[in-house]
């Protein structure tokens, strides 16, 4: 399935391609690929066998299936599972698990219209693209990611030590 999902997802771009006669300069794309590709290969693999254990079958399927894993899902089951006080590898923290990303997915779904929905017609835009807010912006991936390094961290110090060599050596290596 995923090789399918893969195929279709070229498969626009291809399409559009052709239709409107704009090819790709295959030289600079597949460089950009043969760039990036590794990382994303790594973190994948690396993911599912980080995820599913924590997850349980369902919570690592509907999370990757809706996304936004690390920033978003994975927090709210592991917090989910601590409130209710049961071990992931449960039937009942796969459970709790699976609710808690289905709940997250529905919410994140939910802010995502009302916020297009805000947009339209509004100054708000404008708003988040002031100078005063630009400061902010920029430091905001920065914190996610501390913020939940820190949290799988202090959990567990051997789980964090082969994604922490991985990407590392990847930052260093791949301009």
């Amino acid at each position: 399935w995923g090789i399918c999902v893969g195929l279709l997802l070229l498969l626009f771009p291809a399409i559009v391609s052709v239709v409107f006669g704009a090819m790709p300069e295959w030289d600079v794309l597949l460089k950009g690929l043969f760039a990036t590709a590794p990382m994303y290969w790594a973190v994948g693999i690396i993911e599912i066998f980080t995820y599913i254990p924590m997850l349980g079958a369902g919570g690592a399927y509907l999370s990757f299936v809706t996304g936004n894993i690390s920033n978003l899902k994975l927090p709210c089951a592991l917090d989910a599972m601590e409130k209710a006080e049961v071990k992931a590898n449960s039937e009942e923290g796969e459970i709790i698990s699976t609710i808690a990303i289905a709940v997250s997915s529905i919410v994140t779904t939910v802010i995502i219209v009302a916020g297009v929905v805000l947009m339209q017609g509004s100054n708000f835009g404008a708003v988040l693209e002031s100078e005063v807010l630009k400061p902010a912006f920029d430091q905001l991936l920065p914190a996610l990611f501390g913020g939940l390094a820190v949290v799988f961290i202090s959990k567990n110090l051997k789980l964090s030590i082969a994604p922490i060599i991985l990407m590392l050596s990847l930052f260093i290596f791949t301009p």
